[in-house]
């Protein structure tokens, strides 16, 4: 089975990845966590709950980390990894392993994050969580808008699929709020 988390960031993405790691492995279900290099060898919600992750920059190294016996995969910041990659990946192994991912599906420029939205089209369950929109106050947000900082070094382009999202650069908006970036 494949579940996709969903929405903007700061719209408790991880917490809910969090739990359905916690509720498999209170079932008594072998779980691995995965996420991509960002993290520290583990993940971690906004609130504070964490659990350890084994970071990879690749699907194929999800592949070869794999445990014979493992009955939930949790991949976190799903929308950094090869969108192609992930999708075979998902599709090879999904009606033998319950693989839950949590990610971004749209970036700052109203597009489509990965393979995020083709997953959310495979899916057999797929949640969107909301943000509180951080102009309005509104529990509305969908995307992420990027600030327009001088100093932001992060490179930010329709290029460039790997943008990080942190607190320092972007922001979740509701789509009245949202301005898409110049």
């Amino acid at each position: 089975m494949l579940e996709v988390i969903t929405g903007a960031m700061e719209a408790g993405k991880t917490w809910l990845l969090y739990k359905r790691i916690s509720d498999a492995k209170l079932m008594g279900k072998k779980v691995q966590v995965f996420a991509f290099p960002v993290h520290n060898e583990q993940i971690v919600s906004r609130i504070g709950f964490s659990c350890e992750a084994i970071t990879v920059p690749s699907v194929a190294e999800i592949e070869s980390a794999l445990e014979h016996d493992v009955e939930t995969i949790a991949i976190d910041d799903a929308q950094l990894f090869d969108e192609e990659d992930l999708a075979n990946f998902c599709n090879k192994h999904r009606t033998n392993i319950n693989i839950i991912i949590a990610g971004v599906h749209l970036n700052c420029f109203n597009e489509s994050f990965g393979g995020m939205v083709e997953l959310m089209g495979r899916a057999e369950n797929v949640t969107v969580l909301l943000a509180v929109c951080e102009k309005c106050k509104q529990q509305t947000a969908l995307i992420s808008q990027r600030y327009r900082d001088p100093d932001h070094r992060i490179p930010i382009t329709k290029d460039d699929p790997r943008i990080e999202l942190r607190k320092e650069f972007y922001a979740p908006v509701c789509w009245k709020c949202y301005q898409p970036p110049v």
